[in-house]
């Protein structure tokens, strides 16, 4: 061959190699494209979902910020942006094979955020009463902790350093839902991955069926089932209501086809007796159900307002001196002598038109009002000593004491209560309010809890609540019949669950249902008057 042959040989080679490359990265950069302009088209079908439901829940809820959402959407919607600014740059940029690349290594990533986006808004439809998105729990407490450091035989500095390490280790996340009865947790584990951890864990496959107890050193060390036990500890540490969450850990990409995967998840779902865990993957009833509608979803996801409250309330007398209170019913002026609550509350009222009875009744309406004799008592004790003419009179057609306000008639007492008031009485508010027909005095709560009407532990909790006769009484019985007991206290509920869990004798113990109003009202007498001014603003 010629050296001008070869020349033309090496040339027409070089040639070849180019457009090879040039093939190479075309063909790159059209696949990105694609991956690119279907990710961000499938973004575009859910994130306006979010937005619309988080403007719905910006108009409801006092703090949406609590609820995670705004911080679920901002990643999404960055997700999304860097999406739109990847396809403008494959579709008008001339990239070299490296940036190509890079921009590869980012796409991945946003196309997995936005894929676990979607199927976490997918699974959330399905779901009723969203209280936060990706809350944080702690699965340790700092005594436990400590107890476990003391074991390693550390110095200072590596117990510090210990300390750190379990607490974020036990930390976990959750989807709150069921108004905080429900954590929900989506896993997106690949059944082959869950297999091979299943082996190293030493799982004897094919030797279980479904409905045997299998023994735990088979399966203790797969990550899944240390991620279940963290989400128990964590449960137990963070209570509703006095209860420990039910737990729902769902598997959309794990269907029932393998028997020792099935097996597996029966082992999980026991872990706790004492607490409710759920283990599903794609073919359990929760994923089976589709979700609902949109708007359907996002009221179920809003919850109602007013959920947990019981059908008959429980008053506190702080909401009975709310009912009856001349700042809620007269339109008044705020007054120089007058406390700074008062008269900030009056001008609450002038601002808002009634704010009280705005937040008031609805609560109350369609509902049984009821509330103890000791209640009943130490509000016409109160109103005797302070009240206006106005409130005791009020307070007489509220919680008839006197026998010629129990002589007259509902209508009698509805009609002259608006009459006293510059706001309408809702027909379905009821007046006047009930008195339990019983005591509920230290004998009364002694019995109710050696007959199982209240818990044993409850006996600790009004030993050391400090409560006079008339407050002990109202949470007592509200507590015993399981009626919600309705207050405008701003602490009375943190201080009761304080008390319940310092008394808590076993995992099935249960304080009183407590549902706080954040507004309350002082009665208008409460701000003593100069000399010369009893009375002026009435």
């Amino acid at each position: 061959m010629t050296a001008n042959s070869k020349e033309r040989l090496a040339s027409r080679d070089g040639i070849q190699s180019v457009e090879n490359a040039s093939n190479a990265s075309t063909e790159l950069k059209s696949r990105l494209l694609e991956v690119a302009t279907a990710t961000l088209s499938a973004s575009h079908g859910y994130i306006p979902e979010i937005e619309e439901f988080g403007k719905t829940l910006n108009a409801r809820s006092k703090r949406p910020s609590s609820s995670g959402l705004p911080t679920f959407l901002r990643q999404l919607r960055k997700n999304q942006a860097t999406l739109e600014d990847m396809v403008q740059d494959l579709l008008h940029s001339h990239l070299p094979d490296d940036a190509l690349r890079q921009l590869g290594r980012k796409l991945e990533i946003c196309a997995v955020n936005i894929s676990h986006g979607s199927l976490h808004w997918s699974v959330l439809k399905r779901c009723r009463s969203l209280v936060s998105i990706n809350q944080a729990f702690q699965g340790s407490d700092r005594d436990m902790r400590k107890r476990e450091v003391e074991k390693m035989c550390l110095t200072g500095r590596e117990k510090e350093a210990a300390h750190r390490t379990i607490k974020a280790q036990a930390k976990v996340e959750a989807h709150v839902v069921q108004g905080g009865a429900e954590w929900l947790v989506v896993h997106t584990i690949q059944p082959d991955r869950l297999a091979r951890q299943m082996t190293d864990s030493g799982w004897g496959w094919g030797e279980h069926n479904v409905g045997d107890a299998v023994d735990e050193q088979e399966w203790e060390d797969v990550m899944l089932a240390k991620q279940v036990k963290r989400l128990v500890a964590a449960a137990r540490i963070n209570r509703h209501e006095y209860r420990i969450p039910r737990l729902r850990i769902v598997m959309p990409n794990i269907g029932k086809e393998n028997n020792d995967i099935n097996v597996l998840f029966e082992q999980l779902g026991r872990i706790d007796p004492g607490v409710e865990i759920i283990v599903e993957g794609r073919d359990g009833e929760f994923l089976k159900t589709p979700p609902p509608e949109l708007d359907v979803a996002i009221g179920n996801l809003l919850g109602h307002e007013f959920d947990g409250l019981t059908d008959t309330l429980n008053m506190d007398h702080t909401i009975l001196i709310d009912l009856i209170s001349d700042i809620t019913h007269f339109r008044l002026e705020s007054k120089p002598w007058q406390e700074e609550t008062t008269r900030a509350q009056i001008e609450e009222e002038m601002e808002h038109d009634g704010a009280m009875v705005k937040a008031l009744y609805p609560i109350i309406e369609n509902r049984t009002l009821v509330c103890t004799r000791e209640a009943a008592e130490h509000f016409h004790d109160v109103l005797a000593t302070v009240g206006t003419s106005s409130e005791k009179e009020r307070g007489n057609l509220l919680v008839p004491f006197a026998q010629f306000y129990r002589d007259q008639s509902e209508s009698a007492l509805r009609s002259r209560f608006e009459e006293l008031s510059a706001h309408a009485l809702p027909s379905t508010v009821q007046i006047p309010i009930k008195v339990v027909d019983e005591r509920w005095t230290w004998p009364e709560i002694e019995q109710a809890a050696s007959s199982s009407r209240l818990p044993a532990m409850a006996i600790d909790v009004a030993r050391h609540s400090g409560f006079k006769s008339s407050k002990l009484s109202i949470f007592m019985y509200g507590w015993a019949s399981g009626n919600a007991t309705l207050t405008s206290n701003k602490e009375i509920k943190g201080n009761i669950k304080t008390m319940v869990e310092t008394h808590r004798r076993g995992d099935d113990d249960y304080g009183p249902s407590i549902w706080r109003l954040d507004v309350t009202r002082n009665l208008l007498a409460k701000s003593s008057s100069p000399r010369g001014h009893e009375g002026e603003g009435i």
